[in-house]
């Protein structure tokens, strides 16, 4: 292959490659959307934590007020 063909071929490898990273991203971009949606509601979610305790008898852990002394 002369230089010239070498060169054309280099630049329409690119070109392709630009294009199919392009229609990729056109078609996940509702699926990465929903996930950082998911995301973003899972991270301002402030919900009540349940403490937990080991019970002295059986070394189980229940929750906090709920193991007998």
């Amino acid at each position: 292959m002369s230089a010239v063909t070498t060169l054309v071929a280099t630049v329409a490898a690119a070109a392709g490659a630009v294009a199919l990273f392009r229609m990729a991203e056109r078609r996940t971009r509702p699926l990465r959307e929903a996930i950082d949606e998911v995301r973003k509601s899972a991270a301002s979610r402030t919900g009540d934590v349940i403490d937990y305790e080991q019970d002295p008898e059986s070394g189980v852990f229940r929750p906090k007020g709920a193991v007998r002394n």
